[in-house]
């Protein structure tokens, strides 16, 4: 189109320029979903029903490949499951989440010489999604789980020989 005047060819550009960024951002979301592991949790766990249980809004949490979401969570937790939700300008293609506590192997730690909570959930039996939550997040989740937390058992037993001497408490399915 060497006919166009400089003019309809600032105008064609001004408007296309939208929406390269809104292509580029959708396929952002949708690369994130695939690698995090968020879209293979979705077909099992999505949820449309609003979450009833304690929920902390702003969070972060590592998934799978290093895929950061950082202050964009809303986490969630009582004795039936757990919830993930990504804040509203990033939900396409992240869903909900509510996963039951059944599905959920989880390994607790510290981290940063010590004084830094961890949890490293994996989540589906199927799928085994690595999720990993750090600081107050973790004695939050703990607390609002109750006797659900995978681990609840096994902290709460009064071993500090066991607990003293292990730099982790693992939960695994079926046990």
């Amino acid at each position: 189109m060497s006919c166009m005047t400089a003019q309809q060819c600032a105008n064609t550009f001004h408007w296309a320029i939208p929406i390269y960024i809104f292509a580029l951002f959708c396929s952002i979301l949708f690369l994130v979903s695939r690698l995090s592991g968020w879209a293979a949790l979705a077909r099992r766990f999505s949820s449309t029903e609003p979450f009833c249980g304690e929920t902390w809004r702003w969070q972060s949490a590592r998934f799978r490949f290093s895929s950061n979401f950082n202050n964009c969570l809303t986490v969630g937790a009582n004795e039936q499951a757990l919830y993930f939700s990504v804040i509203i300008p990033f939900r396409l293609f992240h869903p909900p989440l509510t996963i039951p506590w059944q599905e959920i192997e989880v390994e607790t730690g510290k981290v940063f010489f010590g004084f830094y909570d961890t949890a490293r959930l994996r989540i589906g039996t199927e799928e085994r999604i690595t999720v990993r939550i750090y600081g107050k997040l973790v004695n939050r989740v703990r607390q609002a789980a109750g006797p659900a937390w995978p681990l609840y058992n096994i902290e709460n037993a009064g071993l500090s020989f066991i607990k003293a001497n292990t730099p982790t408490s693992t939960h695994r399915f079926g046990n």
